[in-house]
């Protein structure tokens, strides 16, 4: 019997994963989406990827402005990756009020992330109900503190012990 999606959900829970925020703007709009499912690809050429629902908004204004941004979030960041998960059905504008510088692409660069890659959109591939998207990375930059990422496991945000020396 193939396995369903639910028992793949209870498994996938035992992996820990760091938590991003993508971003992107396409006509002139902003969009954001909390994102767990992302990996570097290959450093020649520089490539990642991301895997989103085609269901999501985002997954569109993705494919019309051609690139994304992935915001590489910090502990205490757990309100940014809130704010994006579609968890909120409050927050009818959740970029209102939060601190934004943009990428050399254009797309919304938070405040204190631990850093961003900016992407421009390389390849797309199916991936069942999500689109495997590959950025090549253009731009990137990173936080020179030694704060700790944001972490998810068995359902909820977790924090790393010390970094070692």
């Amino acid at each position: 019997m193939p396995l369903d999606g639910q028992q793949l959900r209870q498994v996938m829970r035992r992996w820990a994963t760091g938590i991003t925020v993508v971003t992107t703007r396409a006509d002139g709009q902003p969009h954001g989406i909390t994102v767990n499912s992302f990996t570097s690809l290959s450093l020649e050429p520089t490539l990642c990827l991301i895997c989103i629902d085609k269901r999501a908004r985002t997954h569109a204004a993705i494919r019309s402005a051609g690139g994304f941004v992935v915001n590489l979030l910090a502990t205490g960041q757990e309100d940014l990756s809130q704010r994006f998960s579609g968890r909120r059905p409050d927050l009818v504008e959740p970029f209102l009020g939060l601190a934004l510088t943009e990428a050399p692409s254009g797309a919304p660069v938070f405040a204190d992330v631990l850093g961003f890659l900016d992407c421009s959109l390389h390849a797309e591939v199916e991936g069942g109900d999500h689109t495997i998207f590959v950025g090549r990375v253009e731009h990137a930059d990173a936080d020179a503190t030694d704060r700790l990422p944001l972490v998810f496991f068995g359902g909820r945000y977790r924090t790393l012990g010390a970094v070692p020396e």
